[in-house]
């Protein structure tokens, strides 16, 4: 709080390390002391140049540790300005980034 203004930053508490490479349109997760993490719930939603927001895709990262966020068997990607990605572990708790879609 300074000069009548406020300011509010979400923390979560999570022992994650995620890797986000917005190029491929592909993250990685894995653990802060080392090691890929299988099985992470990930959860997609994009926000539309029109300015909507929606759901746009979820699953599980593979035993690499990696989940494509980018890509759906329609056009929507052509569609999207910029995604919220909400990455969930039981274990080693929960965090939220945004990417750029992968340029076409």
């Amino acid at each position: 709080r300074a000069a009548g203004q406020r300011e509010v930053v979400t923390v979560y508490a999570h022992s994650l390390v995620v890797r986000v490479m917005e190029r491929f349109g592909q993250l990685q997760v894995s653990h802060h002391e080392g090691g890929a993490l299988g099985a992470v719930y990930v959860k997609v939603y994009a926000r539309q140049k029109s300015g909507a927001v929606q759901f746009y895709k979820d699953g599980y990262t593979d035993l690499r540790g990696r989940f494509d966020h980018a890509t759906l068997s329609t056009d929507q990607l052509d569609h999207v300005e910029r995604f919220s990605i909400l990455i969930a572990s039981r274990e080693h708790g929960a965090l939220v980034r945004e990417a750029a879609p992968p340029a076409r």
